[in-house]
């Protein structure tokens, strides 16, 4: 994937030593198309969820109400890229990924766990950022409608959104880097990130925990069928 002339001049610039830069956000706040590009930008490798049977593990935990069994699934899956991301930044490279353990924690908190793993930073790699894309809610309640029957999540995205100040709540336990997106494209939204780790002096904080507010319990009424 290509990015616009005007959104390459970052990538003369990469920040050294390399660094592992996690995108995150709510659902449909641009995650997914800001990576790639922001990636490009920065001469960085790009990283999604994989795995042997990872695939087939998700299809079937995303057809079934056990919020369980998906919570360790996500968390499992995300000790595996932490692993590839060092061998990635060890080779002399910077990583970018999205909807790392602050996403599944903060997630799976409104979708019914009870009791959030905290996340074992002595062996999981700690972003030395994390950008938080902001979107109108409007704007991101519209792009959610126009994927329809393509969110083969819709069981455990709609959870969510009648949870979502769990979400919220556990999100604001971390040392998030907000990015107010606005109305602007992926390209200027991925330049801007870029620019900013260009001049990074961010060093990585020790993380505070897995945050679930005494009061975050899900609405026990909202329970929808996975069809």
């Amino acid at each position: 994937m290509h990015t616009d002339p005007q959104h390459r001049r970052a990538i003369s610039t990469v920040p050294w030593p390399p660094r592992f830069v996690v995108l995150d956000g709510l659902r449909s706040s641009g995650k997914t198309t800001v990576a790639p590009l922001l990636a490009e930008l920065l001469g960085a490798e790009l990283i999604a969820p994989q795995g042997p049977g990872f695939d087939v593990l998700r299809r079937h935990t995303d057809t079934t109400t056990n919020v369980n069994a998906r919570l360790h699934l996500w968390m499992s899956e995300n000790y595996a890229r932490s692993d590839r991301a060092r061998r990635i930044l060890e080779s002399g490279r910077s990583v970018v990924t999205e909807s790392y353990f602050h996403r599944t924690l903060a997630t799976h908190a409104a979708t019914g766990a009870r009791n959030l793993p905290t996340v074992d930073w002595q062996t999981a790699l700690f972003p030395h950022a994390t950008y938080f894309l902001r979107v109108n809610p409007t704007i991101r309640l519209a792009r959610m409608a126009a994927r329809g029957r393509a969110d083969r999540t819709g069981y455990w995205s709609r959870l969510e959104e009648a949870n979502l100040h769990l979400t919220e709540a556990v999100y604001e336990g971390f040392d998030l880097i907000p990015v107010d997106i606005g109305s602007a494209r992926a390209g200027d939204i991925a330049q801007r990130i870029a620019d900013l780790e260009t001049a990074a002096t961010h060093i990585p904080r020790q993380p505070t925990g897995s945050p679930l507010p005494d009061a975050a319990q899900p609405d026990p009424t909202h329970r929808e069928d996975s069809k």
